[in-house]
Parts: structure tokens; C-alpha cells; sequence
């Protein structure tokens, strides 16, 4: 009995274990593994690191622009001499860039490079060093030549190998005190993986890696604590397709397949005029690394569930099987000619019966039954007859 009742309750356990187990697996990855979904916010982050790069370079500019308008700046190109706009150059770049640097909007973005040129692009001093004066900046970045001509603020990204720099440029007009055009004030901050974390933590959170596009290759120039494995699957040809149509669309495209339990997805850089550089994102293809074991503690329940069921199997079979393999052996002894043995068992579900037996066994032995309790007193009020005289 004790291992039928164990049996029938355990299967009845595992049943319902199995069955919400399955029912929160299929349901739960509709949630936390939906694909369409996924995509939807790797384009969301994408969206939104291009749209702070964007803001950036425009709070910049807007900062640039005013500062451009101040008498120290004015004059550094209207003294007489290369030597002398070189050394005012110099002087008024390192005021900027620690004025910059002082700015809360710019935190973790302090420009390295704050530079004067000339109306015909050509450097005229730095901050920091008398480094890059007299170099024809434009034949590098032709999109500050176009900016210097048409007197208007912009951005550009400034990769150069041979110059070692990777930076993110924005400059503005100078003019004279008659409003003349006489050249330009540049300020880069650093393109680095600082740069990329500080974009992912005020965005969407998530790995984001700055790339370029050339050749049917990508070459990834910074990212925000991208994994080896993470840098190695956004060369994948289905990331890289990806990242050309962004460029070539203008929109976010996402690669086709997961790799690596990671969902990628491209998009063109914003406010930085026409430009093969791409941002790259990549999410988790799932919210948990696994919906398995995101339900353990289910199967953890059915465990404990199953111990349970045992334990009281035991105990009511305990409880049921002794009194009756009791009986069993109390009714064999009597068939044996133990004629003269009764139960004095005190059982609550198993008491009638056993007095039942007993009344039964002194019946068919032609006993009279005790009717006295446990003191000896009578159990039952004498009858009308015990009053009545013998005769």
C-alpha cells in the first residue's frame, strides 16, 4: 500500500511539474528571446548613440561659435606677424581648452586638439606645443576647407594614420572686427573607447563599437568595452553588409542572423557631414542565457515536491499498513487455535472494525461478551429483566 501511495502521488508530481515547466518555457521565450523584438532595440540604441554623437558635436560648435566672438579670440589672427598669430594662437588654444574642460557638458570628453587656421587652411597654432603650424590642414580634411569658405560651423570625423589622429572635429568661423573671414577654431575630442562608453551609458547601455567602412571590410576604431568575441563577430560578412547599407541608406539595418547569442545592427553617424564611419551595436539575443535556467527553481519545486510526497507516503502507510498487518497476524494466530486472543488496538479510522472483530470472534466462540470499561464498572445499564424474580 505504502508504495502504491507513494507512486500514484509522485506521478501525479511530476505531471504537473512537466507540464509547467513546458508551458513557462514556450511562453516565457516569446518574451525574453523574441527576435523582431530584439532588433526593434538594437536599432532604439543605435538611434539613440547617433543621436548624443550628434548633440555632441552641435553643443560644440554652438560653444565654439560663441567663444569665436570674444576679443582675445578675434585677435589672435589680426597681429602682424606668423610668429606672433603663432605664439597668440597657442596661448588663446590652451585658454579654450581648459575653458572647455571646465564645462559640465563636456565631461569624459576634454578635447585634445584646440586649433587656429587661416582663410587658406593652413595651421597656425595648437594647444600644448608648437606642433602642426604652417601645415595645409584642408588637403586632409577638405570638409573644414568647405566650412572656411561658406563661413558656417560643422563636424567631421578626422582619422589620419600618418597624422596619428582619431578624433571627433568641430570647428567654427573666425572674423575679423569688420566681419571678415580670416579662418577657422577647431577643437577635437578624442574618438576612444572612454568616448563610446560615456555614449552607451547616457544612451541605451549596451556594447556599441565605432567602425569604418572600407573595401567590403569594417575596421573598428573604438568600442565601449566590446568583448574580443563581440569585435571579432562585427567583421562577420553579415555585420559588415549590414554596416554598407547603413551607409549607402542613410538608415539602421540590422545583420540577419544572431552570432554568437549576439544581435548586431548598423547605423550611419549623424551630424558629422558625409561620412563612411558606422556605429555598431550588439545585444544579447535573449534577455536571460538561458530560459532553462531561468527555470530551475520549477524543477527545483517538483524535486522537493517528490521528497515530500515519499516522506508522506511513508508516514500514511506507516499509519494504515501496522494496524492491519496487526490484525492480519492477530487473525492468523486465532486460525492457528489461539482461540482465546482479542485486539486491543486503538486506532481512530481502524477502532470499529477491531471491535467489530472482536464481538464477532466472541460470538463464534460462544463467549459472553465484556461489557465492563477499563475499572471493572458495567458499560451498559442492567435490563428490565434483571429485576424480576427468578420463578
Amino acid at each position: 500500500m505504502r508504495s502504491k501511495i507513494i507512486a500514484v502521488n509522485a506521478g501525479i508530481v511530476i505531471v504537473i511539474t512537466i507540464l509547467s515547466y513546458v508551458l513557462l518555457q514556450t511562453s516565457l521565450k516569446e518574451v525574453v528571446a523574441n527576435p523582431s523584438q530584439r532588433k526593434k532595440e538594437v536599432a532604439q540604441a543605435l538611434r539613440a548613440a547617433s543621436a548624443q554623437l550628434a548633440l555632441d558635436a552641435l553643443r560644440l560648435e554652438r560653444w565654439l561659435e560663441r567663444s569665436a566672438n570674444s576679443e582675445s579670440t578675434r585677435n589672435v589672427l589680426a597681429l602682424g606677424t606668423p610668429e606672433a598669430r603663432s605664439e597668440a594662437a597657442t596661448a588663446e588654444a590652451n585658454r579654450l581648452r581648459d575653458a572647455a574642460v571646465s564645462e559640465p557638458m563636456f565631461a569624459k570628453m576634454a578635447p585634445s586638439l584646440v586649433l587656429f587656421v587661416d582663410a587658406q587652411g593652413v595651421a597656425v597654432g595648437r594647444n600644448g606645443s608648437a606642433l602642426m603650424r604652417g601645415e595645409q590642414v584642408t588637403r586632409d580634411y577638405p570638409a573644414l576647407a568647405e566650412s572656411i569658405k561658406l563661413g558656417t560651423t560643422g563636424s567631421a570625423i578626422w582619422i589620419n594614420k600618418q597624422r596619428q589622429e582619431q578624433m571627433l572635429a568641430s570647428y567654427a568661423p573666425l572674423r575679423s572686427e569688420s566681419g571678415a573671414l580670416v579662418g577657422a577654431i577647431v577643437i577635437g575630442t578624442p574618438l576612444s573607447d572612454e568616448r563610446l562608453t560615456r555614449t552607451s551609458d547616457l544612451t541605451s547601455g549596451q556594447t556599441l563599437m565605432f567602425a569604418l567602412v572600407s573595401e567590403g571590410k569594417l575596421s573598428i576604431m573604438a568600442d565601449s568595452a566590446a568583448t574580443p568575441e563581440e569585435q571579432a563577430a562585427a567583421t562577420d560578412p553579415s555585420v559588415v553588409a549590414a554596416a554598407r547599407q547603413a551607409v549607402s541608406s542613410g538608415a539602421v539595418a540590422a545583420a540577419d542572423n544572431a552570432l554568437q547569442d549576439r544581435l548586431y545592427g548598423a547605423a550611419a553617424v549623424d551630424g558629422y557631414g558625409k561620412t563612411d564611419a558606422v556605429l555598431i551595436a550588439a545585444l544579447p539575443s535573449s534577455l536571460v542565457g538561458s530560459v532553462s535556467g531561468l527555470l530551475w527553481p520549477v524543477l527545483a519545486i517538483g524535486g522537493l515536491g517528490l521528497v515530500l510526497v515519499v516522506a508522506g507516503g511513508v508516514l500514511l502507510g506507516n499509519y494504515i499498513s501496522g494496524p492491519i498487518s496487526e490484525l492480519e497476524d492477530g487473525l492468523l494466530a486465532i486460525i492457528n487455535g489461539q482461540s482465546d486472543l482479542r485486539f486491543q488496538l486503538e486506532h481512530p479510522e481502524l477502532g470499529g472494525l477491531v471491535f467489530r472483530i472482536n464481538s464477532l470472534l466472541n460470538a463464534m466462540m460462544g463467549v459472553a461478551e465484556d461489557t465492563t470499561d477499563d475499572q471493572g464498572r458495567p458499560s451498559q445499564g442492567p435490563s428490565a429483566q434483571g429485576f424480576q424474580d427468578p420463578g
